[in-house]
């Protein structure tokens, strides 16, 4: 990725290359063992900056942009991608939804505490019904008085050591129906954070149920409109889906790089295994695939940032990389052979945690609708049903 960084570019991929090296590998498997939320690490990323990248300077952030962004999330997922995936939530998709919703005082609010890890958000969106289907969502937000009333459950919240939630509710006002977004401390009465679940990938993430229980939220914590606010939060999902593609790369480079290793120590059948011709093969078409998964998110992030349409190309990224990056792992965890069944290895990380970038935000199913959507010029298959846009 060197011949396309700036200087700048590149002293951003080197911090984060050394705390990967230096500080998340070594911890990486007791980490996903245990199931445990590493809070010294995740304060650690905040000291070097990595939560403050994308927030504007006026804000208190480092205002780099989304392809520093990527280079970050990579680096550290080469070492672990589920501590990618967390830094992901803090580093674009919650800062950003406030940018894109925020007025000046929320974000003069919300973003320095964020930018400096003083007080992390967590995404709040899924429920039983599904993610994608939020005209079945049950989590309602109703006026009452001079403030909102909040009544729901969200499923699967990726929180950490979160002070605060981005809570997604459905709205309505003069009869007409919406969805919006608001701000929810853990402080609040009425908020409850259930036991995190067991995972098969993403593990040390805390990710669990969040009951709100007749909430009271001040006006001052409603982000933009709440009739069109998830129209106008895909902007900050758009960054995300190339922050979850980054991490798949991360993952795919990561393990070709342990593989690559131990190919050149073994023997097999009696010859270097760097010399049998399947394994060469294997090796060459998952050379080819991280070559291909780099050049779309990085081709992606720039044209965000360039300003282009943050639509169907954010969502091709992140089902075709984030799919191609699981197949790569998949070929590589067989040249492993048992030793990547066994725990021990840290082998299998890789290929739960990139299985994982395959559902979260959204499946590769849902992205693929709305890549054939604009292909074959029909709404998606969500709005043809009737659902919230």
């Amino acid at each position: 990725m060197s011949r396309f960084l700036t200087e700048e570019q590149k002293m951003f991929r080197e911090t984060a290359r050394r705390f990967a090296e230096t500080e998340v590998e070594p911890r990486a498997n007791e980490l996903d063992g245990a199931e445990e939320v590493p809070v010294d690490l995740i304060a650690k990323a905040a000291e070097l900056g990595f939560y403050a990248l994308a927030i504007p300077e006026e804000y208190e952030g480092l205002g780099q942009n989304l392809t520093t962004a990527c280079v970050v999330l990579e680096e550290i997922a080469k070492a672990s991608p589920a501590f990618a995936g967390l830094v992901n939530v803090q580093m674009l998709l919650c800062p950003d939804a406030v940018l894109q919703t925020g007025n000046d005082e929320q974000k003069r609010r919300l973003l320095p505490p964020s930018a400096k890890g003083e007080r992390l958000m967590a995404w709040s969106m899924t429920e039983p019904s599904g993610a994608a289907n939020m005209g079945g969502h049950q989590t309602r937000l109703v006026r009452e008085g001079d403030g909102y009333r909040l009544n729901g459950l969200k499923i699967y919240t990726s929180q950490g050591p979160a002070k605060s939630f981005l809570v997604m509710a459905k709205t309505e006002r003069g009869g007409q129906q919406g969805y919006g977004c608001v701000v929810v401390d853990t402080s609040e009465p009425g908020l409850k954070s259930m036991p995190f679940e067991e995972k098969l990938g993403w593990r040390g993430t805390g990710t669990g149920t969040v009951v709100y229980d007749d909430i009271m939220v001040d006006p001052k914590n409603v982000l933009g409109d709440l009739l069109t606010g998830n129209g106008d939060l895909w902007p900050a999902n758009a960054k995300s889906f190339i922050g979850h593609s980054a991490t798949s790369l991360g993952a795919l480079k990561g393990l070709f790089a342990k593989t690559v290793a131990m190919i050149k120590e073994r023997t097999i059948y009696g010859r270097p295994m760097d010399q049998t011709q399947p394994v060469s093969h294997w090796i060459g078409e998952v050379q080819c695939k991280i070559e291909a998964c780099e050049a779309m998110v990085y081709y992606t992030a720039r044209f965000l940032d360039e300003g282009g349409d943050a639509g169907v190309l954010s969502s091709a990224c992140k089902a075709w990389v984030c799919d191609t990056a699981f197949e790569g792992i998949n070929k590589l965890i067989q040249l492993w052979g048992g030793a990547a069944m066994m725990n021990s290895t840290g082998v299998n990380r890789y290929f739960r945690d990139a299985r994982v970038n395959m559902i979260a935000e959204g499946s590769s199913e849902i992205h693929l609708d709305f890549v054939s959507a604009a292909a074959l010029d029909r709404p998606p298959f969500l709005t043809v049903q009737g659902q919230i846009p």
